[in-house]
């Protein structure tokens, strides 16, 4: 009889481990259940009402609109400053239509003081003007738009402004019919205090004499 009693006690001891071992496993799980859904909880849910909130947008302000006043008459072709290749014409009022030599009106039906956003590498957030350039086709032949470039400089030495794509800009693409009108939207990196003399050039054509608009856009 003693030795069966000693045979009975190594298979009570694996009992209570096996015990042991699910009760630990239970407490785990229950700990889990209380811990687990607040860690996966989805990030949109609302933010307590203290948490700071995104930045807020600075909305646009027209400096030269759609409803401002313009030549009352179609403008001749601007004189040029030069006859060479690539030459610019002399400048004009941002209010003005240039009327080039291939038929081509070119106007800035819209300018805008807007908070730039930087979205590509180089481009850095900051004041800046939205510019609205449109092209209206007089002649007989279509116009390739992938070919026209827009720049702006400030000041009388004409320091070069930086280029942005954000908030809503919109280069020219494709192509203009003759008859046909097409406007492109692009932004550039130009400080209020800078903003009293501004040049933008429009390059709407290979060997074409770029038109320039320069003035006060504050």
């Amino acid at each position: 009889m003693v030795e069966a009693h000693d045979e009975k006690k190594p298979a009570r001891s694996r009992t209570w481990i096996v015990l042991s071992v699910l009760i630990a496993v239970i407490a785990l799980a229950v700990a889990a259940a209380f811990i687990v859904p607040p860690l996966l909880a989805p990030s949109g849910q609302p933010t307590p009402s203290g948490s700071p909130s995104a930045t807020p947008t600075v909305p646009p302000r027209d400096i030269v609109g759609t409803d401002a006043p313009r030549p009352s008459a179609t403008p001749s072709p601007a004189p040029s400053a030069s006859d060479s290749p690539f030459a610019e014409l002399t400048p004009v009022a941002p209010d003005a239509t240039v009327v080039t030599a291939d038929r081509i009106d070119i106007s800035l039906s819209r300018i805008e003081a807007v908070q730039g956003e930087a979205a590509l590498a180089g481009e850095t957030s900051g004041p800046a003007i939205r510019v609205t350039v449109r092209l209206v086709n007089e002649g007989s032949d279509p116009l390739d738009l992938e070919y026209v470039t827009v720049n702006a400089y400030s000041g009388k030495d004409r320091t070069p402004a930086g280029t942005l794509t954000q908030p809503g800009g919109a280069p020219f693409e494709g192509s203009l019919a003759p008859g046909d009108s097409a406007e492109g939207v692009y932004l550039f990196t130009v400080p209020e205090s800078d903003r009293k003399d501004v040049t933008v050039t429009v390059d709407y054509l290979l060997g074409a004499q770029v038109a320039v608009f320069r003035g006060d856009l504050r």
